[in-house]
C-alpha cells in the first residue's frame, strides 16, 4: 500500500477541507503541509513546480503531483481501493463533486463572499464590486434553490438519500456563506441537512478554522447562529 502521500492546503481554503475529510475518513495515512495563501506560499517557485496553476489542494504521491478537489479523491479512491458505491450513484457522485468545486464554489465564493470581505478579490469600483455580489447573491439562492428541491426534497436526509462523499464536499462551500452571517432560513432542509454533515466523524477538527472564523464575526457583530 502506497505511504509517502503528501498534501498541500490551506486552512483558509474550502476546497482543501473535503479531501482532507476523505483522507480522514477512509483512514489514509498522509504528511500535511501548510501554504500559507495570505503570505502567498502558493506563488513561490517551489510551488509552482507542484502546481503551476497555483491553487489547492495538492497532493503528491510517487513523485507525480495532482491538483483539483474531484481529481485527487478520484485518484484516492482508485490508489487505496476506496470501495465505490454501484456505477449509477458513483457517477452522480462524481458529477456532483465537481459541480461543487467548480461552479458552486465560484458563486458563493468568488461572486458573492470574498469580493464583501476580502480585498484582493473586491473589484476596484465599488459600484461595479456591488453588481457583482448582487449578481452573486441571486445565484446563490439558485444553487440553494437546486440543492434544496432536486436533492433534499420529500425529507431525503442525504443528497443522493445514500451518505456520500458529495455531502460533506458540497456542505463545505455551502457553509462559506458564513462568513457573511448568511441566513439559510428559505431553505429548512439544507439547514437539516447541514446539522447532520456537521455531525459527522472529522467535521469539526478539518473545519476548526473555519468556524473559528465565523465565531469571531458573530461575536463582532452581536449575531448568533442560523443553523
Amino acid at each position: 500500500m502506497p505511504d509517502d502521500l503528501k498534501i498541500y492546503a490551506s486552512c483558509v481554503v474550502a476546497p482543501c477541507r473535503p479531501v482532507l475529510l476523505f483522507l480522514k475518513e477512509h483512514c489514509i495515512d498522509y504528511s500535511y503541509t501548510e501554504v500559507n495563501v495570505l503570505k502567498n506560499e502558493h506563488l513561490t517557485p517551489d510551488f509552482l513546480e507542484k502546481n503551476p496553476k497555483h491553487t489547492l489542494p495538492v497532493i503528491q504521491h510517487n513523485g507525480v503531483c495532482i491538483s483539483e478537489g474531484p481529481a485527487i479523491i478520484n485518484y484516492l479512491h482508485d490508489t487505496y481501493r476506496v470501495q465505490r458505491l454501484s456505477k449509477e450513484i458513483q457517477s452522480q457522485v462524481d458529477q456532483m463533486v465537481s459541480w461543487s468545486c467548480e461552479q458552486l464554489h465560484w458563486n458563493i465564493g468568488f461572486s458573492y463572499v470574498y469580493p464583501q470581505i476580502y480585498s484582493e478579490f473586491a473589484l476596484e469600483d465599488s459600484t461595479s464590486n456591488n453588481k457583482l455580489i448582487e449578481t452573486g447573491i441571486k445565484k446563490v439562492c439558485e444553487d440553494l434553490d437546486t440543492i434544496e428541491k432536486s436533492y433534499l426534497h420529500s425529507n431525503k436526509s442525504w443528497l443522493l438519500g445514500v451518505r456520500t462523499t458529495a455531502d460533506f464536499t458540497i456542505a463545505s462551500i455551502v457553509v462559506v456563506l458564513e462568513l457573511v452571517n448568511f441566513d439559510f432560513k428559505m431553505w429548512p432542509n439544507v439547514i437539516s441537512w447541514l446539522e447532520r454533515v456537521r455531525s459527522l466523524p472529522h467535521w469539526e477538527e478539518v473545519h476548526k478554522f473555519h468556524d473559528d472564523v465565523v465565531r469571531q464575526i458573530r461575536e463582532q457583530n452581536g449575531t448568533s447562529d442560523y443553523l
